[in-house]
């Protein structure tokens, strides 16, 4: 999904419009990249002329970046991790997750393999600050130098976490294999719907 957008600020980029948004709506409905646009095109009624707007592939190949390989063992590894959950052969490590095809379920498998690979706890949502190997090698750092005894699952912040993060937080923890039994346990097959009447 693409967001077509008109900066009034110079200082905003990608990440703060992801952070506004995901504060407004549910992750799925948050833009994978953003069109800056110098103005809206308008109908003569001054609505959106939804069909002006530059198509999906253009505005794509408009703000691709250059392929840059990993440029140290954090990110030769956070490559290896995408190009595997993406089943893709490259990823630089500046493409964006969710322009390559990312989603929140496959979010939650990069999340788990860098737990496993790295030893770290990142949250679920630092992939959505940060969606390219260049930004998770950050994160990484970070919490390699923060001292364990003190991450997420202390008492406070767990009362303080809403549900959803709570959510996010227990799907954060799970590892590849209860992934993928997650992923192949949803709903909409027949079996599925009979366990679920037997429990």
């Amino acid at each position: 999904m693409i967001g077509y957008v008109v900066l009034h600020d110079a200082g905003v980029d990608e990440r703060d419009l992801r952070r506004f948004l995901r504060a407004k709506l549910p992750d799925q409905l948050v833009p994978a990249s953003f069109v800056v646009l110098d103005a809206l095109p308008l109908t003569p009624n001054g609505k959106v002329d939804r069909r002006a707007l530059p198509a999906p592939d253009e505005a794509r190949r408009e703000t691709e970046r250059v392929h840059v390989a990993p440029r140290n063992a954090i990110e030769e590894r956070l490559v290896g991790i995408m190009t595997e959950v993406l089943d893709i052969e490259r990823v630089g490590v500046h493409d964006n997750f969710f322009e390559l095809g990312g989603h929140s379920l496959r979010g939650i498998q990069v999340i788990a393999r860098i737990r496993k690979v790295f030893q770290v706890e990142l949250p679920l949502r630092s992939l959505f600050d940060e969606p390219t190997v260049a930004g998770l090698c950050l994160e990484i750092e970070k919490a390699e130098k923060r001292d364990p005894e003190t991450a997420m699952s202390t008492p406070t912040k767990r009362i303080n976490l809403s549900s959803r993060e709570q959510l996010l937080a227990r799907l954060n923890r799970l590892s590849d294999e209860e992934v993928e039994a997650l992923l192949g346990s949803m709903p909409g097959t027949r079996q599925d719907e009979q366990e679920t009447g037997e429990s």
